[in-house]
């Protein structure tokens, strides 16, 4: 993504979920100022320079850099929660470094804005009625979703049967302003992980079941045209993103766009003896796609179950 001139990288995030992509870039020799709001995170001992202080103190974060001298021609990179990417494009802008626009990113992350995106975009996405600090009403006989504006499912993510509306949390990271609340769209359900013109798609039997698909329905064409000019319109074009697909008889919509690691291209790739961090680290610093080879035509007949420890199986279908 930046010049490769000077090996100097910022990983916001430094938890176990990160370590396998830092030990790739410890050993590509990058010198890692790494930032870590728990002073004991397991990757603080591969960084050159640690911070203790959250993602999201970008004040902190530039005061750390610019006293370690972190060089103007440096990489970003983060594995962790996608409002990470939003804190890495304020420091990039504030820093004059190369990268995406914060401006973009927020409008992705959050939710209230990412519709209006959509609508810029001619994307249909879920109707929405906008909560701020007023009571919320619902018919009885619907279903709902009940989403806060930077939440990620699922956390602040709720789905409202027979009218019972759950209590709000506190404000924070990802509740800043607004609840979203969206009637549920009934249809087939798709995550669709996209980087540079290529696709890969996962049909959602439920929330913890999913099998790889090539193709989706007669709409596909319009479907891919239209998220490839979203990203290109955006100047997204050197991200992995996840986009969170619903296709029914009279429609078809985008409800969310994401950032972090897509969980399921990851346990595909390595039960297919792919090197996926090796790939997503490679992409992020701008040396090679090394996605751009690896493809789920030979992956359709597998089942993808995240069981309720949260780790995943690989299965083949019967």
């Amino acid at each position: 993504m930046l010049n490769k001139s000077y090996k100097e990288v910022l990983i916001l995030g430094l938890n176990n979920d990160q370590i396998p992509y830092i030990l790739i870039i410890k050993k590509l020799g990058y010198k890692i100022f790494g930032v870590d709001k728990n002073e004991n995170a397991p990757g603080k001992k591969y960084c050159d320079y640690f911070k203790k202080t959250s993602y999201t103190n970008v004040k902190k974060i530039i005061k750390f850099l610019k006293n370690k001298k972190f060089s103007s021609n440096g990489f970003f990179f983060t594995a962790s929660s996608q409002i990470s990417l939003l804190s890495l494009a304020k420091i990039a802008k504030k820093l004059n470094i190369k990268f995406v626009s914060p401006k973009i990113i927020d409008k992705c992350i959050d939710k209230s804005k990412m519709n209006k995106l959509f609508k810029k975009n001619k994307i249909s996405t879920a109707k929405t009625k906008y909560i701020l600090n007023k009571k919320i009403t619902v018919d009885k006989n619907r279903e709902y979703f009940l989403k806060s504006d930077y939440g990620k499912s699922p956390k602040y993510c709720y789905l409202i049967k027979n009218g019972k509306i759950p209590a709000l949390p506190a404000k924070d990271d990802f509740y800043k302003k607004y609840f979203l609340l969206q009637e549920k769209i009934n249809g087939d359900h798709f995550r669709i992980n996209f980087l540079k013109s290529k696709f890969y798609i996962f049909k959602k039997l439920n929330d913890k079941v999913c099998h790889p698909v090539i193709k989706i329905n007669k709409n596909f064409k319009i479907i891919k045209k239209k998220i490839i000019k979203f990203v290109k319109t955006n100047n997204l074009n050197n991200f992995l993103i996840k986009f969170d697909l619903i296709i029914n008889e009279n429609n078809w919509y985008i409800i969310d766009i994401g950032f972090d690691p897509p969980k399921r291209l990851e346990n595909v790739m390595i039960y297919k003896n792919k090197d996926f961090y090796k790939a997503y680290v490679y992409n992020w610093l701008g040396i090679k796609n090394l996605f751009y080879n690896f493809n789920l035509n030979d992956s359709v007949d597998l089942i993808i179950k995240i069981s309720k420890n949260g780790k995943t199986q690989i299965l083949k279908r019967r």
